[in-house]
């Protein structure tokens, strides 16, 4: 029974999604090793809805409690995984008929406890850049801050539900655990 409840207990610690811990820009990258992108599928995938386009080898997961596309503005984080190259991306997910270009695409933030604020934009459109520009939002997202955008002169959350915002951590957090650097 002690060896169950020891199991039991670091099988739910390999699955905790939760730290406070930041993520260093000048260490990010795409590669991971095989044994992370299996704990991945074996352990993480469930949260995520799946589509796989053989052709190229991808396979691009979506957390299930991500935006709907039925709103006026939307953003996602999806995890596109190329299995042939052991590589992995964060891409950002925004709707074809919504007028924000990716590229200066600006997120602004306030803290809830002080007077702080400021905001993100994301410098280009390659792969690096949106890699920068999540981890960016990363590190403002497990502190207690309000996220919104500008879009027709109105201001709008980035997130419409504590849901959706802890989707995307959850997303940005296994990209880091499998890159190595959480």
């Amino acid at each position: 029974m002690k060896k169950f409840i020891l199991l039991f207990l670091l099988a739910n610690l390999a699955c905790s999604v939760n730290t406070s811990e930041k993520v260093e820009i000048s260490k990010l990258r795409f590669n991971y090793p095989d044994d992370a992108y299996i704990f991945f599928r074996n352990m993480r995938q469930t949260s995520y809805d799946l589509e796989i386009m053989e052709e190229g080898g991808w396979r691009i997961y979506r957390h299930e409690d991500r935006q709907s596309a039925s709103t006026d503005f939307y953003f996602n984080i999806a995890l596109v995984v190329n299995w042939r190259a052991n590589k992995v991306y964060p891409i950002i997910e925004m709707p074809n008929s919504i007028e924000i270009e990716k590229e200066g695409f600006e997120v602004y933030w306030e803290a809830l406890e002080s007077d702080d604020k400021g905001s993100i934009i994301l410098e280009g459109e390659k792969r690096r850049n949106e890699m920068i520009f999540t981890a960016e939002l990363y590190n403002k997202l497990i502190e207690e801050v309000q996220f919104y955008v500008m879009y027709k002169n109105r201001k709008l959350p980035l997130f419409q539900n504590s849901d959706q915002k802890e989707a995307c951590r959850v997303t940005l957090y296994d990209f880091y655990r499998m890159t190595g650097l959480l």
